[in-house]
């Protein structure tokens, strides 16, 4: 609202301005020095006017083209984090019915068990590991 009421000052500058008025030629001025005096820098005026308009039209076109490219840009990067987000979301309920799984068998089987066998398992894997590692240091010789 603020910005048209701004372009229409503007506008009507160029209506009621004095120095945008063309002025009567004198009573006994030749239309070769009216043209040369009063017309041609007026022209030269405008020309100035619609040059330095056109450029400005430019370059808020070519600042228009670079904000769309953000604009997409930033509206694929939101997509892909929805769809992120919606994988996590997932991700988590899946986890979430694995540990309540989990939290029956330890009521099922008693908390100390579950701690024991996953001790166990735990050592098991290291070892295994530790195998895999001399074996891979042993075939690389």
């Amino acid at each position: 609202m603020q910005s048209e009421q701004l372009l229409q000052r503007d506008v009507r500058k160029y209506d009621e301005a004095p120095e945008w008025q063309l002025p009567e030629p004198g009573a006994f001025a030749s239309a070769k020095s009216f043209r040369d005096k009063v017309v041609m820098p007026f022209v030269n005026k405008l020309k100035s006017l619609i040059k330095n308009l056109t450029i400005q039209c430019v370059r808020l076109k070519e600042e228009v083209l670079q904000l769309k490219k953000e604009k997409k840009r930033l509206s694929d990067n939101v997509e892909f984090y929805k769809g992120k987000i919606k994988d996590m979301s997932d991700k988590t309920q899946m986890l979430q019915e694995k540990v309540d799984d989990l939290e029956r068998v330890k009521r099922y089987v008693g908390a100390e068990q579950i701690d024991t066998i996953i001790r166990k398992v735990k050592e098991q894997e290291r070892t295994e590991q530790q195998i895999r590692k001399y074996d891979r240091s042993y075939v690389a010789r």
